[in-house]
Parts: C-alpha cells; structure tokens; sequence
C-alpha cells in the first residue's frame, strides 16, 4: 500500500500542477471567476490522473486497465471530488482565506476522498 499511495501522491501532485497552473491562467486572463476555473481545470486534471493512476499505480489491483465500469466509477468519483473541491474552496473563500491556501485546503480534502474512493472502489480487485 505504501508504495501505491506513493505513486497516487506523484500522479496527484502533477494532476494537481495541471489544475493549479490552468486555473491560473484563467483567472488572470479574465477568462472565468476562480470557482468555475479551478473546476474546468479539476476536470482537465481528472483525465490526467485516471490515465496516469490506471496505467501505474493501480494496474496491479487486478482490473483490466480501462474498462467501462472503471471508467464509470472513476467518472462518478470526479463528479464527486470536482463538487468536493468547488464547495470546500468557496467555504474557505467565504471564511476569509486567500485563494492560493483555499485551494490548498480543497486539494488536501479531495486527495483524501480520491485515494480511499480510487483504492476501495474505482481499481479494487474483482
């Protein structure tokens, strides 16, 4: 397991380079308000990160890599972390944190929720 969450932790970490640089780049460009840009920019990290985790960190777990129920589950699960990460960012921006320790804050409360839904549920075992 350590080495499987070692691996979750560097495919996260660059998912999350990923979110974080986009959702930059819109915000600064004026292109989207900071809620909706961090989550068009989860989204792109969610496609990074299922290749990523299914390919490495999860493969050895016994389900063929990509299959439509896999897919299924990992879609649910990012519905579910893209809605996680949008409310505990705007309940970190709403008690008064800056945007950079919000979504911080979000990133680590999703990292934990993707890990135990991806490990349980998404690439468990047949």
């Amino acid at each position: 397991m350590t080495a499987q969450l070692m691996s979750f932790l560097c495919v996260g970490l660059l998912a999350a380079v990923l979110q974080y640089a986009l959702t930059a780049a819109l915000v600064l460009g004026e292109v989207l308000p900071l809620v909706a840009a961090s989550t068009v920019a989860f989204l792109a990290g969610a496609v990074f990160s299922y290749t990523a985790n299914a390919r490495f960190t999860f493969a050895a777990q016994g389900r063929p890599v990509r299959s439509r129920a896999q897919q299924l589950r990992f879609a649910a699960m990012v519905a579910w972390g893209c809605a996680l990460n949008a409310g505990l960012l705007r309940g970190a921006v709403l008690l008064g944190l800056h945007a950079v320790p919000a979504q911080l804050a979000a990133t680590a409360g999703v990292l934990v929720s993707n890990f135990a839904l991806s490990r349980r549920w998404v690439f468990r075992r047949p």
